[in-house]
């Protein structure tokens, strides 16, 4: 059986993001042009568009988990993780304590509110 698309040779195509999404990348004929945080996919998609209208190439933007992302870069964790200054420290926390406060998302809630205990901030 053979595979005949019928879509056109040079297009510019996507998926919707994901739950766990956190960059967007979009590629030009397989050729990373550009790597958004998720909250830019709606740009990042305009960008492309645009583009592809006065560039006949294959043209995608894919939404990335930090795991893809991490790979794609070529991105090693190291085995034993180095420990965060206070600056960063606070703002992982006020960044997590937001999330709690503020976002409708039941499941970013109950992470950042997980995160924060494995912290210590919050007290089970």
């Amino acid at each position: 059986m053979t595979y005949a698309s019928w879509e056109p040779r040079h297009r510019c195509t996507t998926i919707q993001p994901g739950k766990i999404d956190l960059f967007v990348v979009t590629l030009v004929d397989g050729r990373r042009a550009a790597l958004d945080p998720i909250t830019d996919y709606d740009a990042a998609l305009a960008r492309a568009r645009a583009f592809h209208r006065d560039h006949p190439c294959q043209v995608k933007v894919l939404p990335l988990t930090g795991t893809e992302a991490r790979v794609m870069l070529g991105i090693t964790v190291p085995d034993h993780p180095q420990p965060m200054d206070a600056a960063d420290l606070r703002l992982v926390r006020d960044t997590l304590t937001d999330v709690v406060r503020n976002t409708g998302d039941h499941d970013a809630r109950a992470d950042a509110l997980a995160l924060l205990t494995d912290m210590g901030v919050v007290r089970a």
